[in-house]
């Protein structure tokens, strides 16, 4: 059974990376930066079939400006609202990892099981 819609803003970065854990380790990097925490529930990195994993999240129209502003980038990384994506600083100017922006998505939301 899955759970219902709800809207977020969400936090979209991008970067060349060889593989997820890296790409993982330089947004932990950019974090500790700021000494700044987040959990990892609250990411996904897409490297795979990005136009469908995107669209899980975002309607088509965001999908295509999220893979145009990607460019020559092989990694999207989507951030759930956090206290990491409410710095502005973040992601510092030495990272790894580039800002594309906030955008309106939505999060399906396990439902509530009662025991």
């Amino acid at each position: 059974m899955s759970g219902e819609r709800s809207p977020v803003l969400l936090t979209v970065l991008s970067g060349r990376f060889p593989s997820q854990p890296l790409a993982f380790a330089a947004l932990q990097d950019a974090a500790d930066s700021y000494q700044l925490e987040f959990d990892l529930a609250d990411v996904d990195v897409i490297r795979l079939a990005p136009e469908v994993r995107l669209a899980h999240y975002f309607r088509p129209q965001i999908v295509a400006r999220i893979q145009k502003m990607q460019d020559k980038d092989d990694t999207v990384i989507i951030l759930r609202p956090s206290l990491l994506t409410a710095d502005p600083r973040f992601p510092p100017e030495d990272s790894r990892l580039r800002l594309l922006g906030k955008f309106a998505g939505t999060l399906i939301e396990p439902p509530d099981f009662h025991l």
